[in-house]
């Protein structure tokens, strides 16, 4: 078994658990809702128009962020540290917020987008809650190859990648906006970023 990490982490992931203690009945709801997404085009409709779900969703995504950069580092698929890395994902869930807010005022599609928005932080939450899994077989058996820990991790990545095509091309299509533009916003401001930001925490640079 792996050795505990240090103090600042092991602080930081205690309240996190405790905050997620407090609001398990908002995540258990994120965690339906998140499920939903996946399962039916009704359930995504009636998550998208439930407020206290969206909320619970976000809530979620955010206490989960220290929970998944600590996966990353533990299963060695980051190089950066557990500061820098919870940091590099909080900035790419703020550069996907902003973005969608800006496109969807310069496009005036302000729900469509807003839906796209809503969408995203569901299966976010969804692959890092099942994500933390690989952190406990990562901790617990260390002898595990971190190749198996990266396998796992990215078919978890590919999959959450296609259900947000999917659903987003679905909400793309009934608001009759530009599939050409939609391919280039998932380009410019879905892929290349996190692109990025997978590099970073790869080669440390």
């Amino acid at each position: 078994m792996r050795e505990l990490p240090d103090p600042f982490v092991l602080a930081v992931l205690l309240l996190d658990a405790v905050l997620l203690l407090l609001f398990f009945e908002r995540l258990l709801a994120a965690l339906q809702a998140s499920v939903a997404c996946y399962k039916s085009t009704y359930g995504t409709r009636e998550f998208l128009g439930n407020n206290y779900l969206c909320a619970s969703v976000r809530q979620t995504c955010v206490l989960l962020i220290p929970f998944y950069a600590i996966t990353l580092v533990v299963t060695d698929v980051s190089h950066v540290g557990f500061g820098r890395t919870m940091a590099l994902l909080v900035l790419l869930a703020l550069f996907r917020l902003f973005s969608c807010r800006m496109l969807g005022w310069l496009t005036a599609r302000k729900s469509a987008f807003q839906s796209l928005e809503r969408v995203n932080e569901a299966v976010c939450v969804l692959a890092m809650s099942v994500s933390l899994p690989v952190f406990l077989l990562g901790w617990l058996a260390p002898s595990v190859p971190h190749t198996v820990l990266w396998i796992l991790l990215s078919v978890i990545a590919l999959s959450a990648a296609l259900v947000y095509v999917w659903r987003g091309s679905k909400i793309i299509l009934a608001t009759q906006f530009s599939i050409f533009y939609w391919v280039l916003y998932l380009c410019a401001l879905e892929f290349l970023p996190i692109c990025v930001v997978v590099n970073i925490l790869i080669n440390g640079n």
